[in-house]
């Protein structure tokens, strides 16, 4: 692929699970992101655009303050965000009926028309990820993922109580 950044290659020895964790899981996000960055070029989307636009398909969330919830984003920079998608005709933002200070998401039909093409294209990186895997291992390394995530969840003061 073209113009994709260089990222220097790691290897177990290199990193001790237990002392870089986070190196290790930020690797993988960063390399995912840059992939499906690449993939969905051509649509004009970037791995963090197209999260919302997917989730305004789904109607799971609508509002800038649930969106930053739900993807752990700053409101600054998601409501950034919203507006290059706004600027690319796939979103429309309207005032809330019920608090005027509050402002409704969805996505606008040039949203809707690109939402079905999403999907396939990110699910190929992600696929890509896990080739070489079996169905158990893809099971596991799901599994333990969510596994450290309701680990750090149950902590005191952790922002998902």
């Amino acid at each position: 692929m073209q113009n994709m950044p260089s990222i220097k290659r790691c290897t177990r020895e290199e990193l001790a699970p237990e002392q870089d964790l986070g190196r290790l899981v930020s690797f993988l996000r960063s390399r995912l992101a840059i992939h499906v960055d690449a993939k969905l070029l051509p649509m004009d989307l970037t791995s963090a655009q197209y999260i919302v636009v997917v989730l305004l398909a789904r109607e799971s969330v609508n509002t800038l303050a649930g969106l930053c919830e739900y993807m752990v984003y700053d409101r600054g920079a998601m409501s950034r965000l919203l507006n290059r998608l706004e600027e690319k005709g796939l979103i429309i933002k309207t005032q809330c009926e019920l608090d005027k200070r509050s402002t409704i998401l969805c996505l606008s039909e040039k949203g809707k028309a690109l939402c079905p093409e999403i999907m396939p294209v990110v699910n190929e990186v992600y696929a890509q990820a896990l080739s070489g895997f079996s169905e158990p291992e893809k099971n596991q390394i799901i599994d333990l993922l969510f596994k450290a995530i309701n680990n750090l969840d149950s902590l005191p003061n952790s922002p998902q109580k």
